[in-house]
């Protein structure tokens, strides 16, 4: 009787070990359970990621905008320094004709129309005899010069394909520091890449880069490859052309998270005086002139004036000259306009259209005299 007890019992056991590991493996998560400890998270749904945490649906049509631009300029062939590097001469392989005597620079573009316009930076394509251009989708193209902007550092230049698309640009130039933006192009000649940052400044002037300076700072990377390339808003318009990473002359080192950008409005008035004329047509007084501002000038004058532009030289038959202006005056107005931004003065002077009219009132040995002076072209630098 023992015995069969014994038996009995084992049947039972066995088929309690049979049930338990059945269990085991058609339910493991049981196993967690019984700890009373929640050991992961729930799984979130895919879609809430997508649009909580990625901006890929946004920066989709903007990244179809924006281009390679590889372009070759005649060198002697012991300067070819990025052609004897393996990783770029693999990436150029096939894109550019004769390399062996050429130096070929890399860059990005923006797409501007359908017809094919690509805005970029002038240093970009600068004395380039052969561009090609690649798109987003995998085509490639030659690309022509349509005209260029050094005071800038914009140029234009176009392709002949079909099915392009134009970035969008914002209805109103709003743009704040510490929007979100997002840098938009080919850095080293890896590929298209994104970077995203904020606008850490605007307005930036001085920095000895371009004539004419308004840059938007931000800290998005902006790398070699990445001129001429977009800065994108949240709303994937297009708010600046990736320019520069700001360089210290001073320490000779070039600085971590200070990208510069050339502002929409003022990309966007030279596209269309390039794609219409070939050339940005502006006003010229002819003056080489420093910053006036009391507190920093030694010259004591007995007006009360603050700020404005003293010359520091007039050129011979220029409209400044044929007005009577002389190196030392300090002017004060332009056309009733008080100086307080010698930069907005400057802006302003060149919108004029050469023969125009300017008023300019000025300070000679604490006098205030008024005169007009016909403005010229200003000069094109080469």
């Amino acid at each position: 009787m023992t015995r069969s007890f014994i038996k009995y019992l084992l049947r039972f056991a066995l088929a309690g070990i049979v049930l338990a590991t059945a269990l085991i493996f058609a339910a493991p998560q049981w196993l967690s359970q019984k700890t009373g400890i929640p050991l992961w998270s729930e799984n979130t749904p895919s879609t809430h990621l997508n649009t909580q945490h990625s901006y890929a649906e946004l920066l989709e049509g903007a990244m179809s905008s924006v281009v390679r631009i590889y372009s070759q300029t005649a060198t002697p062939p012991a300067s070819i320094a990025l052609l004897q590097d393996p990783h770029y001469a693999s990436l150029l392989e096939g894109q550019l004709i004769n390399t062996s005597a050429n130096e070929v620079h890399l860059g990005s573009g923006v797409i501007a129309s359908a017809e094919g316009h690509i805005l970029t930076n002038n240093h970009v394509i600068a004395n380039a005899e052969r561009i090609q251009v690649g798109l987003a989708d995998g085509r490639s193209a030659p690309a022509t010069l349509v005209g260029t902007d050094p005071a800038t550092d914009l140029a234009v230049i176009k392709i002949e394909l079909d099915n392009l698309t134009p970035a969008k640009v914002p209805t109103s130039l709003d743009s704040r520091v510490g929007d979100i933006v997002f840098a938009i192009g080919n850095p080293h000649g890896l590929g298209q890449s994104v970077s995203m940052g904020i606008i850490s400044g605007k307005e930036r002037n001085r920095l000895g880069l371009n004539t004419f300076e308004s840059f938007i700072q931000t800290d998005a990377a902006i790398n070699a490859g990445n001129s001429g390339g977009a800065l994108i808003n949240t709303q994937g318009e297009l708010v600046g052309i990736n320019t520069a990473h700001f360089y210290s002359s001073a320490t000779s080192s070039r600085s971590q998270g200070i990208g510069l950008a050339i502002p929409i409005n003022i990309a966007s008035e030279v596209l269309h005086s390039l794609v219409s004329q070939g050339q940005v047509v502006r006003g010229w007084l002819g003056i080489d002139f420093n910053v006036f501002k009391r507190q920093y000038s030694q010259n004591a004058f007995a007006s009360e004036q603050d700020t404005g532009i003293m010359l520091s030289g007039v050129y011979a038959n220029s409209p400044a000259h044929n007005s009577g202006l002389k190196p030392g005056d300090l002017i004060t107005h332009f056309d009733g306009n008080l100086i307080i931004d010698w930069n907005e003065s400057l802006n302003y002077v060149t919108s004029l259209s050469p023969g125009s009219e300017l008023s300019i009132t000025y300070l000679r040995s604490d006098n205030t005299q008024t005169v007009t002076a016909i403005l010229g072209t200003r000069p094109t630098a080469k």
